[in-house]
């Protein structure tokens, strides 16, 4: 049996995020843990979808800080350029946010989200497929202007192309938010083709 590929951008989201956090990861410096309960309040990146959670950021005694380093990956816009049976014809727009904090009074708290930003960067240039979409061109990245250190920013943002939804159907099991049951779509014949369409629907 075929492997199913989520096509939907909430799949693209989620697969960007893994790929984000095992790009981090490989070279982000470990906290160091003492048996004296000296510990690092250090570290790795926190990778989120879309949104931020809500943390206890408000609570007394909590500093923003804690919420540092983080990613933010969001789907902003798609559009659809061709209904044919091509492989280029849908368009996702996403955009990769990368927050850094530093208290330093040199405000070179900027130089962390960039490099951040530049490995995942290199990361996704070296393989640019995700799920069923290829990373495509215009790429572009900014160093973000913050009027609040110590907090520093910078962005990415990516184009990403696969098949029109009308012909990515091998479609395996959709979940309905606030549905009781799970809706399962199955497609004999994946051609984009409205006769074989209908027919997987019977």
């Amino acid at each position: 049996m075929a492997e199913i590929i989520d096509r939907t951008p909430m799949g693209l989201i989620d697969g960007l995020c893994d790929r984000i956090r095992k790009a981090l990861v490989s070279y982000w410096y470990k906290a160091e843990q003492h048996d004296d309960g000296d510990n690092e309040d250090y570290h790795e990146p926190f990778v989120h979808a879309q949104y931020l959670p809500v943390t206890k950021t408000a609570e007394d005694g909590r500093l923003k800080s804690k919420d540092y380093p983080l990613v933010r990956v969001m789907v902003t816009t798609g559009s659809i350029t061709d209904l044919s049976e091509v492989k280029n014809g849908s368009e996702i727009n996403i955009q990769i946010y990368f927050g850094g904090y530093d208290e330093d009074a040199d405000r070179q708290g900027w130089r962390l989200p960039m490099a951040m930003l530049w490995s995942v960067l290199i990361d996704l240039l070296a393989n640019t497929i995700i799920g069923a979409y290829k990373l495509d061109t215009p790429i572009k990245w900014s160093a973000l202007e913050t009027k609040e250190p110590p907090y520093y920013a910078a962005a990415i943002e990516s184009v990403w192309r696969g098949a029109p939804p009308a012909i990515e159907i091998p479609v395996g099991i959709v979940d309905l938010p606030g549905k009781e049951s799970t809706e399962k779509i199955t497609a004999a014949d994946t051609s984009g083709k409205p006769e074989n369409q209908e027919a997987a629907k019977e």
